[in-house]
């Protein structure tokens, strides 16, 4: 059976039913106490809705494994890959030299 948000409020409904709406005979209530078994319900659909909140909480981003200078190193403009026959450019300085 697969557990939802959804069977954590009903059941919470049913319980909250039973515990507090039901008025049962007392020959019902010498075998079972029908509050308890009503609180029962409440608790237990609690936990399913807090366990379906954590099981379904966003996960946290993954470290990406790839250097962050990974992109700017294309096959066009890369002076170590095989073949490459163009002109390297130079880079921009601080000091602006001439």
């Amino acid at each position: 059976m697969r557990l939802s948000i959804g069977t954590g409020i009903v059941l919470m409904a049913i319980g909250g039913v039973l515990a507090f709406a039901v008025r049962v005979p007392a020959e019902i209530d010498r075998y079972v106490s029908v509050i308890d078994v009503g609180l029962i319900l409440i608790w237990t659909g609690i936990l399913v809705l807090l366990t379906q909140v954590w099981l379904h909480r966003p996960r946290r981003p993954r470290r990406s494994r790839v250097p962050a200078y990974a992109s700017y190193a294309t096959d066009e403009h890369d002076v170590h890959h095989p073949g490459y026959a163009g002109q390297t450019r130079q880079l921009p300085t601080i000091r602006g030299g001439r």
